[in-house]
C-alpha cells in the first residue's frame, strides 16, 4: 500500500502532518520584520467558487489581497502537451498487466469510471489512478460541500486578474504533469493500479474520512490518520517536499512584499517539510484564522 496512499493522499489534497497544534485551512502569515502580512489557503482542487460565499473568512482575505499565488494555471495552448504527458503511446495498458490483475483492475474499476477500461489502453496507469479517485472523490462529498462555479484554484486566478490582482504561478502546467506522470516507472504505476482494485474498501474509507476532515478543518484528525500511514512517507518526498522547499524561494520576496493571498493543495501546509514549518524557519510567524 506504500506508494498507493501516498498517491491517494496527494489526489485528495492531505499530507502526512508532523505539526497539528491548531484546526484552520487558511492561516496569517507575517513577515519576519512584522511589517506586512499574507494568508495562506489549503484548497480541495474540486471545490466549485461559490465556496467562497459560504466562508467569509477567505473570501475577505482573498479580497483584501493585491496579489494571488496558485499552484499553476490552466494554459490552453499547453493541454495537448499536458495531456501527452499522460500517455504511453505504443504501448496496452492491457498487455502490460498479469491477466488476473487486468480482470479484476475491470471490474472493480469500470463501474465508478462508467467506461470500459479497454478506452483507457493508451494512458499510463497513474492516470487511470487519478481518474478513479477524483470520481470517488466526487462521489462521496456531501451535498453541503458541493459547490458551484469555477475550480476554486483557477477561479482566484480568473478573478484576480478582473480585479488587476498580480497573478503568479508556483509551477506551469508541464512542470506538474511531469511529477504526476513521471515520477514513478510504469511497472510501479501498475503495481499501484492493481492494490487501487484490491483495496477498494480502504480506499473508499479513507476518501470519506479526507473529505470529512477537510469540512471539520480538522487537523488533529488527520494527524492522527496519518500515524496508520506513516509507511507512505518516503513517496511524498518529489511530491510534496521538493516541491514545497522549491515554493519557499519562490513565495518569499511575495510574502516580503505583503498582502498577497497564496492558494495550495491542503496537503502542502502540514508536516515537518510542509510549508508551515517551512515558513516558520524563515522567520516567518504562522496563525490560523479561526
Amino acid at each position: 500500500m506504500k506508494r498507493l496512499i501516498a498517491f491517494l493522499t496527494l489526489v485528495l489534497v492531505f499530507t502526512i502532518p508532523a505539526l497539528a497544534q491548531e484546526n484552520s485551512l487558511l492561516w496569517k502569515v507575517s513577515s519576519p520584520d512584522g511589517k506586512t502580512t499574507s494568508y495562506l489557503f489549503g484548497t480541495y482542487h474540486i471545490l466549485g467558487s461559490d465556496y467562497l460565499n459560504d466562508h467569509k473568512k477567505v473570501k475577505d482575505a482573498y479580497l483584501a489581497s493585491k496579489s494571488v499565488v496558485i499552484e499553476t494555471e490552466i494554459d490552453s495552448s499547453k493541454m495537448m502537451a499536458v495531456a501527452m504527458k499522460g500517455m504511453m503511446l505504443g504501448k496496452s495498458l492491457e498487455k502490460l498487466m498479469d491477466s488476473a490483475d487486468y480482470a479484476l483492475v475491470k471490474s472493480e474499476l469500470e463501474p465508478s469510471l462508467g467506461m470500459d477500461l479497454s478506452q483507457l489502453d493508451q494512458f499510463k496507469p497513474i492516470f487511470v489512478s487519478i481518474l478513479y479517485s477524483m470520481t470517488l472523490a466526487q462521489k462521496y462529498t456531501p451535498k453541503e460541500m458541493t459547490y458551484e462555479g469555477m475550480p476554486i484554484d483557477q477561479y482566484f486566478a480568473y478573478n484576480g486578474r478582473k480585479l488587476k490582482k498580480q497573478i503568479n504561478s508556483l509551477e506551469t502546467p508541464l512542470e506538474q504533469a511531469e511529477i504526476l506522470f513521471n515520477s514513478q516507472t510504469i511497472e510501479e504505476q501498475i503495481e499501484d493500479l492493481v492494490e487501487l482494485a484490491k483495496d477498494k474498501d480502504e480506499v473508499v474509507a479513507m476518501t470519506k474520512m479526507v473529505i470529512q476532515s477537510y469540512i471539520d478543518e480538522d487537523l488533529k484528525t488527520m494527524y492522527e490518520e496519518s500515524q496508520k500511514m506513516e509507511e507512505a512517507s518516503g513517496d511524498l518526498e518529489v511530491l510534496l517536499d521538493d516541491r514545497n522547499t522549491r515554493w519557499i524561494g519562490i513565495l518569499n520576496p511575495i510574502l516580503k512584499e505583503g498582502q498577497a493571498f497564496i492558494a495550495v493543495g491542503a496537503l502542502h501546509l502540514p508536516g515537518k517539510k510542509g510549508l508551515l514549518e517551512l515558513l516558520k524557519k524563515e522567520g516567518y510567524t504562522l496563525s490560523p484564522v479561526l
